[in-house]
């Protein structure tokens, strides 16, 4: 009878191991944030990467220069550049032909009515055509420039 009941026994089972899927609510909540996260921090590097290698990145970093190195010494030359830069951003933005030949009296009132700001160019401006021919010793007022260069920069934005 002993041997008989020891027979009919069998070992023990234990349950059948929990398997990792499917995962959680809360799990597919993480992993859908996470993905938003990495998507929208992609998004930014790209476009900050784009942007610095842009001619607008370059511009910008051109009148942030001529406004930090401003002062009486330099501002016939930073009057030049300036001039000079402002075509450039010109041509980036509208064609050769329309705004290329401009000089003078001309390119002050095509700057003025293109400006996105609407800035008086006539009148603010004019020191952007004398200063070239003006003598050596001749003093400008750094304001004046510094509110061009602030002008300028609505161009490039």
């Amino acid at each position: 009878m002993n041997s008989s009941l020891l027979e009919q026994l069998h070992d023990i089972e234990g349950l059948d191991a929990i398997h990792w899927w499917p995962l959680a609510l809360g799990w597919w909540v993480v992993i859908g944030a996470a993905m938003v996260i990495l998507l929208a921090l992609s998004v930014y590097l790209i476009r900050r990467l784009a942007f610095k290698r842009s001619w607008k990145n370059d511009a910008l970093q051109k009148l942030a220069h001529l406004e930090d190195n401003l002062s009486e010494e330099t501002a016939k030359e930073t009057l030049v550049y300036l001039s000079e830069y402002l075509r450039r951003i010109a041509l980036r933005n509208y064609s050769r032909k329309e705004c290329a030949g401009l000089t003078g009296e001309k390119w002050l009132i095509w700057l003025k009515a293109k400006d996105p700001k609407q800035f008086d160019w006539e009148s603010e401006g004019r020191l952007l055509i004398n200063a070239p021919y003006a003598p050596q010793n001749t003093l400008f007022p750094p304001l004046k420039i510094k509110n061009l260069i602030q002008a300028a920069r609505s161009w490039v934005v």
